[in-house]
């Protein structure tokens, strides 16, 4: 297994570029090709528009796309190295010494590649599972014929013959039987014992916390609760009503779920009916007319809807910052995080902006960096392989900012802009022409037309001319 995982992440390495180094020539053929600075200071390099991208970072951070099909990052100072090919159809993840890679509903997971006898999980799903858990145990099934899973649906094993004809399972030293999952099961161990004959009766226990019970369910339950400051007893007689009296609350219920009032000390709650009408007072202040309009409102959240699912508005506080976010499904999102504390003029600084009108543009901005794109044809927000892969391949114009610095791009490279400060600007449109500008040491000028069928460039004292790409004549600065 271990073999075919090492060939799988070889095959996956994709396109190669070859080794760049940042202070290589520059050069702009427009959407054909083009090596350039990115505004970090990355070299990016990218041939035939968005299809082929390769860049690097001086503290060897590398990308590489091959769009549509592969991409891969790599990042040697955190030891991660990610690819996604085709996604979400296929990728691989490396982090220090664990890897593991999917295709489809395959699944394998080395938790440490230099360990031959380490925890690993090779599971085809639902079919066939096969791995060694954290204690070194081996274990595999075909499902539903038979076998052994282990460290899976938050269960530390899970035997089966014939499934559902018998089960075993066990979490820590709870286990669990089960003959024709769901009619007959029983669970015991730690204090907790739980027995069913669906859906005729049943019973479970849990220490001194609850007690419960149906009989003929969903016809009659029934729970008494023993925790202090919130024991009592409750019961259901559905479909006509349902008790719960607790220390601290009080609870009807009429043709449950739909009519359902309660009183307590801490949260006053009533349904009339559920969930059309909801409305509670306390702990949580609720209002719902659904799906028409609602709100809900707890310590440091807030939330309210307009014709649900199509309007939503959202307030977390998480004490050093405060988000919002806003959605009118699918055309518009917006989320900004500010500081909860305000400044002397009464302001909250803002720590991070996006903004997206589908399939029109979107913007996002973090600190003093910032990103407009046009089109955006995902309508939610874009997670990292769909930006890595694909978003690429319909950004028809974009805009990237770090302070005083900002690139524009237009149709994948027809028509480019940077600026670097005051002191560095540059602009093509190809083939038509090219113009450069930096000041850094001494003034550099330099235009071109038709990529040198006409120019012009000065560095200092020094100019020269072009003409038909081959002609060169113009004045040197003598030497002392």
């Amino acid at each position: 297994m271990r073999c075919w995982a090492v060939i799988l992440l070889l095959l996956m390495a994709g396109v190669s570029l070859g080794e760049e180094k940042s202070t290589a020539r520059t050069f702009d053929w427009g959407f054909i090709a083009s090596r350039q600075p990115d505004i970090h200071g990355d070299m990016r390099t990218k041939v035939l528009g968005p299809f082929i991208e390769y860049a690097s970072s001086t503290n060897g951070m590398e990308f590489r796309a091959f769009r549509p099909l592969h991409s891969k990052v790599y990042d040697p100072v955190a030891r991660r190295e990610s690819h996604d090919i085709i996604w979400p159809i296929a990728s691989a993840r490396r982090f220090e010494s664990e890897f593991k890679w999917r295709f489809l509903l395959t699944y394998y997971h080395d938790f440490d590649v230099n360990d031959p006898v380490s925890r690993y999980r090779f599971w085809i799903l639902p079919i066939y599972f096969q791995g060694r858990d954290a204690k070194k145990q081996r274990y595999a099934a075909v499902f539903p014929l038979g076998g052994s899973i282990h460290e899976f649906l938050m269960r530390d094993e899970i035997d089966f013959i014939l499934w559902p004809l018998w089960t075993y399972s066990s979490i820590n030293e709870v286990e669990t039987r089960d003959v024709l999952w769901p009619i007959y099961s029983k669970t015991e161990g730690k204090g907790i014992y739980r027995f069913r004959i669906f859906p005729f009766y049943a019973r479970s226990h849990h220490r001194d916390k609850f007690e419960k019970r149906f009989i003929m369910w969903p016809f009659w339950t029934w729970a008494r609760y023993k925790e202090p400051g919130n024991s009592g007893v409750g019961y259901i007689v559905w479909p006509l009503w349902g008790r719960i009296k607790l220390e601290d609350q009080m609870t009807w219920m009429f043709i449950p779920p739909l009519f359902r009032f309660s009183k307590g000390q801490r949260l006053d709650y009533s349904y009339y009916p559920w969930p059309f009408i909801q409305h509670s007072r306390g702990l949580v202040e609720k209002r719902y007319f659904w799906p028409i309009w609602g709100e809900k409102h707890m310590h440091g959240y807030y939330r309210n809807f307009a014709l649900w699912p199509i309007i939503h508005h959202t307030r977390v506080d998480r004490g050093k910052t405060l988000a919002k976010t806003t959605m009118v499904v699918p055309v518009y999102l917006s989320s900004t995080s500010v500081e909860s504390q305000r400044d002397e003029e009464g302001h909250r600084a803002v720590k991070g902006v996006y903004r997206k009108i589908w399939p029109v543009f979107s913007y996002r901005r973090e600190g003093n960096e910032s990103f407009f794109r046009t089109l955006e044809l995902w309508p939610l927000r874009t997670p990292a392989p769909m930006e890595r892969l694909y978003a690429p391949l319909w950004t028809l114009y974009s805009r990237t900012a770090l302070g005083e610095n900002a690139d524009h791009e237009l149709l994948w490279g027809l028509y480019r802009q940077r600026r670097r400060g005051e002191e560095v600007f540059s602009s093509a449109l190809f083939p038509v022409w090219e113009w450069r500008r930096d000041d850094r040491d001494e003034e550099k000028r330099e235009f071109n037309i038709l990529k040198g069928l006409v120019g012009y460039s000065r560095e200092g004292t020094q100019k020269q001319f072009r003409v038909l790409y081959f002609l060169r004549f113009g004045r040197r600065e003598r030497q002392p």
